[in-house]
C-alpha cells in the first residue's frame, strides 16, 4: 500500500516537509502498512493542484495534502490553500461542498470562549466535501479535513509536525491497518546518527538489510537518519526482525547513534544529565544562546540546566566569566585559549558539573586568512579538566550556528556515555 504527500505552496515546501517530519512520517506510515511513495510540491494554481491531487488519488491509498502553515499560527491564516484542496478533492471525486452547521457552531463557540470575534471568512472551514469530517485542532478551529472514497483516503492538514501520529485521524489509521494484506505485516523504525557523513553510514550498514528489509538514509544538519522498514508474516515476526536489524546497525555504528524516531540531540543530553544527576551551564558567543535554548526546550530542564550566558563582547567575557583581558589580547576572542577560559569560567561561576563554551565566526563577515568564517572553538570543563577543539563549519550564518550547537551537545553526550 502506498501513501504520498502533496505540499501546497512552493515557498514553504522546505519547512512543511523537513527531514525530521519526513522520517517521522515514513516510520509511522510503515507501522500502518504503507510506504511513503513521494512528496510533491505544487504552486497555488487550481489546475496544478487538481492535476497533482488527481494523479495521487489514482496511485495511492492515502493522500496527505498539507498547506505548510508556519509554526504557531492558527489554521485561519492559510484558508486559501485549504480552499484549493477542498475544491480539487470535491471536483475530482464528484462531491458537492456542504455547509456543516454543527461544525460552524463549534468554530464560533471556540472564538466566543476566548472573548474574541471570529475572523472574517473563517466560516468557510465548515464548508466541506460531502462525507468529509473536520480534523480537530486543540489550538483553535479545525486544522483540516479528511474523507474516505472508494477505498482511498484523502487528508488535508494545515501543517505536518514531528508528531505525525497526532496529525493523522485515528479513524484513517485504523482503517489502513485493517486493510493490510493478509500474511504480510510491515514495521518501521528510525535511528539517528551524528558524526559520520551519509557515505560512511551507508558503508557501515550496507549489508544489514535482507530480502524483506529496506534501509533509507536522510542527511541533514542534525546528522544522518536511518529509516529501517521490514516485512514479515505476522506483526510479532516483523517486530522481532526490526529489533534484530536495529540492534545490528546500532552495534556497528556504536556511539554515533544518539537517538531513535524523532528524538533530538538535546533530548538525549537531557535524559543523560537527569539519569546521572549532573548539571550544566553554558557560555556562548557566536551561537547567541542557541545551545541554552535547545537545552531548555526540553520539559523538566530545570533539573539540569543551571544558567546560560551570551558573552558576545570581549568586555562581557571579562566581566561575566572572569577571563583575563590579556588572554583575549594575545590569542583573540576566537581561540582555543578563550574557549577554555570561558568553559572554566562558567563552570566556576555556576558551580555546575559541566561548563560548555562556544566562540567562533558565524559570518558572513569577520573572517580572516588565519581565522575564516566558520571557525568555531568548543570547550567543555568538567571535574576531569578542560577540553577544547576547533572546527570549521560550512554554510551561512544560521548553518554555522546550528552546526556549532549540534556538535557542542554531541560533545556533552559523548562525555556522559563514556
Amino acid at each position: 500500500m502506498r501513501a504520498e504527500v502533496i505540499n501546497l505552496g512552493l515557498a514553504t515546501a522546505g519547512t512543511a516537509t523537513g527531514p525530521d517530519i519526513v522520517m517521522a512520517l515514513s516510520g509511522y506510515l510503515a507501522s500502518l502498512g504503507l510506504e511513503l511513495g513521494s512528496i510533491t510540491c505544487v504552486g497555488e494554481q487550481e489546475r496544478e493542484v487538481e492535476d497533482a491531487v488527481g494523479q495521487a488519488i489514482k496511485r495511492s491509498h492515502l493522500v496527505i495534502i498539507t498547506g505548510g502553515r508556519p509554526q504557531g499560527q492558527y489554521p485561519a491564516y492559510v484558508s486559501g490553500r485549504e480552499e484549493l484542496a477542498k475544491k480539487a478533492v470535491a471536483k475530482l471525486l464528484g462531491l458537492r461542498l456542504i455547509l456543516q452547521a454543527d461544525l460552524l457552531a463549534s468554530i464560533k463557540e471556540t472564538y466566543k470562549a476566548r472573548g474574541v470575534e471570529m475572523p472574517a471568512g473563517l466560516e468557510k472551514k465548515a464548508l466541506l466535501p460531502k462525507g468529509a469530517r473536520a480534523v480537530v485542532d486543540p489550538q483553535g478551529p479545525p486544522s483540516g479535513f479528511y474523507l474516505a472514497h472508494g477505498g482511498r483516503y484523502v487528508l488535508y492538514t494545515s501543517r505536518l509536525s514531528r508528531d505525525v501520529e497526532a496529525a493523522i485521524p485515528p479513524e484513517i489509521a485504523a482503517a489502513l491497518s485493517a486493510n493490510i494484506r493478509a500474511g504480510v505485516r510491515k514495521k518501521g523504525r528510525v535511528l539517528r546518527t551524528y558524526g559520520l557523513d551519509e557515505s560512511m553510514v551507508a558503508e557501515t550498514v550496507k549489508d544489514v538489510a535482507g530480502a524483506e528489509t529496506s534501509i533509507a538514509l536522510y542527511s541533514s544538519a542534525k546528522g544522518v537518519d536511518i529509516s529501517v522498514s521490514v516485512r514479515a508474516e505476522t506483526a510479532e515476526k516483523a517486530e522481532e526482525l526490526l529489533a534484530d536489524i536495529s540492534l545490528e546497525a546500532a552495534r556497528r555504528l556504536g556511539d554515533y547513534i544518539y537517538g531513535a524516531g524523532t528524538e533530538t540531540m538535546e533530548e538525549e543530553v537531557a535524559r543523560l544529565l537527569i539519569e546521572k544527576k549532573l548539571t550544566i551551564a553554558t557560555a556562548e558567543s557566536c551561537t547567541g544562546g542557541l545551545i541554552a535554548k535547545r537545552l531548555t526546550d526540553v520539559p523538566g530542564s530545570s533539573a539540569y540546566m543551571e544558567r546560560g550566558v551570551v558573552t558576545y563582547s570581549n568586555l562581557a567575557k571579562e566581566e561575566l566569566l572572569g577571563i583575563p583581558a590579556r588572554t583575549i589580547e594575545e590569542h583573540g576572542a576566537v581561540s582555543k585559549e578563550t574557549a577554555e577560559a570561558m568553559a572554566e569560567g562558567i563552570r566556576w561561576n555556576a558551580k555546575t558539573s559541566i561548563g560548555l563554551s562556544v566562540t567562533g565566526i558565524a559570518g558572513p563577515t569577520g573572517g580572516t586568512m588565519t581565522k575564516p568564517v566558520g571557525l568555531v572553538y568548543i570547550g567543555m570543563a568538567t571535574k576531569d579538566g578542560v577540553a577544547v577543539k576547533g572546527y570549521n563549519f560550512p554554510g551561512d550564518r544560521d548553518a554555522v550556528r546550528f552546526a556549532s550547537s549540534q556538535r557542542a551537545l554531541d560533545i556533552v553526550r559523548r562525555y556522559l556515555i563514556s
